[in-house]
């Protein structure tokens, strides 16, 4: 659901005085994609009517890829999906997916690192305005807002990532997708990296 109704990136970096700047920082950390995994999804892509509407594209692309990819940071993050996210209006809304801190409460919500936003319509900017809303309402969450925040918007097949560091949010223009499943992962595996390095460096500080 929309954060403030934000329909552009521009619009929400006007509202919040955000630097918009384009730039590679994705350090790609190989990894090996289970063969099992990497069948199914091709199955999927293959003979399941993915493309017929977003809740599809969702369920055999976009959370299929997410999931597999926490299994390997379960011990630090846990995955949350559409559930409410942010402290008040406009940067209060219902991300796509977004990982958090593992509470040592259990399934209790603590501070997000990542954020995934569906492309709708095949419109990325308005996805960006989503994403980067959602970004700096992880940042007033977690009570710092220097801190450096993740999110992707995606189609499914496309992946795009950035990285929100205090007031400057970097766009990198390279693009993943899912018909090279071993770049993708090997993104996906540099910023769940980071969000660990976060998590772990809040439990050893002492945050909730």
């Amino acid at each position: 659901m929309a954060f403030g109704g934000f329909k552009s990136l521009g619009a929400v970096a006007l509202t919040y005085q955000i630097v918009l700047r384009p730039e590679p920082f994705v350090q790609p950390v190989p990894m090996v994609v289970d063969e099992a995994f990497r069948r199914r999804l091709e199955f999927d892509r293959l003979n399941a009517p993915v493309t017929v509407s977003e809740q599809a594209i969702s369920e055999f692309l976009i959370a299929p890829v997410l999931q597999e990819m926490w299994r390997a940071y379960s011990d630090s993050l846990m995955i949350w999906s559409h559930v409410a996210f942010g402290e008040a209006l406009p940067l209060k809304g219902f991300p796509d997916y977004f990982f958090a801190k593992r509470s040592p409460l259990g399934r209790v919500l603590d501070q997000p690192y990542v954020l995934f936003v569906e492309v709708k319509s095949d419109d990325f900017d308005a996805a960006w305005a989503q994403c980067l809303a959602a970004m700096l309402a992880a940042q007033q969450m977690n009570k710092q807002p220097d801190q450096v925040i993740f999110g992707s918007a995606s189609s499914g097949e496309v992946w795009f990532f950035a990285k929100l560091e205090g007031k400057t949010l970097l766009q990198d223009p390279r693009l993943f997708t899912v018909s090279h499943l071993d770049e993708l992962f090997s993104a996906l595996n540099y910023v769940f990296q980071q969000a660990k390095q976060e998590a772990l460096s809040a439990t050893a500080g002492g945050s909730s």
